[in-house]
């Protein structure tokens, strides 16, 4: 059952992410990782254990680099500009953070 939580919040929270990130460019940015982070943060806290903040974090990064990669009709959900970019280097290191902190 705890796999399930953690896989739906790091679903929710890339989801949330991808769709924020181009709104209003430098807040919707800042607030969708700020969003993924105490997601996967929420995780550790709720189950007590980090390997299930780890798996939130690969559910996360699964759909920001599909939504980074071409779909059947050529559509792009990151664009490769630098609002894009930093969901994707910045999203790294936010989900890092969140894993290695203290639970």
């Amino acid at each position: 059952m705890q796999i399930l939580i953690a896989l739906f919040f790091g679903l929710s929270s890339g989801t949330a992410s991808i769709l924020l990130h181009q709104s209003l460019p430098p807040l919707g940015l800042i607030l969708g990782l700020t969003l993924s982070f105490f997601s996967i943060w929420y995780v550790g806290r709720y189950t007590g254990k980090r390997i299930y903040k780890v798996i939130a974090s690969f559910a996360w990064l699964a759909v920001v680099l599909r939504a980074g990669t071409f779909g059947v009709g050529r559509e792009l959900l990151i664009q490769g500009d630098s609002v894009g970019a930093a969901l994707m280097v910045l999203g790294l290191l936010v989900l890092a953070l969140a894993i290695y902190r203290r639970v």
